[in-house]
């Protein structure tokens, strides 16, 4: 057994009495105890911290889908026409999907960026099934995680703009509330997601109704 030792170069041999060496001496080396960066760790902390905001997202998506309900029940003309409109102001989103292969296959991007590129996607696709399917229900309200958030909360904290506009073409309310009080607008300002922020206001400008954001939220945007 090697007693602890700082770390450095150290003289092994063997010795009847510690002192007098009855064998040839070697160099051993102590080397410090590998430990985090902590650099790299903070890193990993916010990746992971985004990457389980989305699993929470999907998550959400998967276990309040409504395939099963609309399909087993008679759409009405009006809805159907409303979920076709939805379908055409969504349909560029299968331009992103070209876009995606494209620059994939001309390698402008990493292997990293292709992986996050196509999981955004993958989300984007399956919100754009998920707002469908309410469409055609015509709902008005969305659903909660477990930790009383809606989808287009989730959106909000990651910074998913895109959401804002899918949400808007839905017919879905952006101030859907989440279990707290909060809409997306609380939450995409208290995280800074600024460009989600403006997107946000945008809509409700056009749209002639004032988003319900407090001004003690907005002032830790300044």
């Amino acid at each position: 057994m090697v007693s602890p030792h700082s770390p450095g170069l150290v003289n092994l041999c063997l010795s009847l009495d510690g002192s007098k060496p009855i064998s040839q001496i070697l160099n051993f080396e102590y080397r410090a105890p590998s430990v985090h960066d902590s650099v790299v760790f903070s890193e990993d902390k916010s990746k992971w911290e985004e990457f389980h905001l989305q699993m929470r997202l999907a998550y959400l998506l998967f276990s309040t889908s409504k395939t099963l309900n609309v399909l087993s029940s008679k759409v009405s003309p009006a809805k159907l026409k409303e979920a076709k409109k939805f379908a055409h102001k969504t349909s560029n989103i299968s331009n992103s999907w070209a876009y995606l292969i494209k620059s994939i296959e001309d390698s402008r991007i990493s292997v990293a960026q292709a992986k996050d590129g196509l999981f955004e996607l993958s989300l984007k696709n399956t919100i754009k099934e998920w707002l469908l399917e309410r469409v055609l229900e015509g709902c008005k309200t969305t659903e909660y995680d477990a930790q009383g958030l809606g989808v287009i909360h989730l959106c909000a904290i990651i910074g998913y703009t895109w959401a804002v506009y899918l949400f808007s073409w839905s017919g879905l309310s952006l101030d859907f509330r989440d279990k707290h009080g909060w809409t997306a607008l609380h939450w995409a300002a208290y995280y800074g997601r600024y460009g989600h922020v403006l997107c946000c206001f945008n809509l409700q400008f056009f749209c002639g109704c004032p988003a319900s954001v407090s001004l003690s939220v907005l002032n830790k945007m300044n």
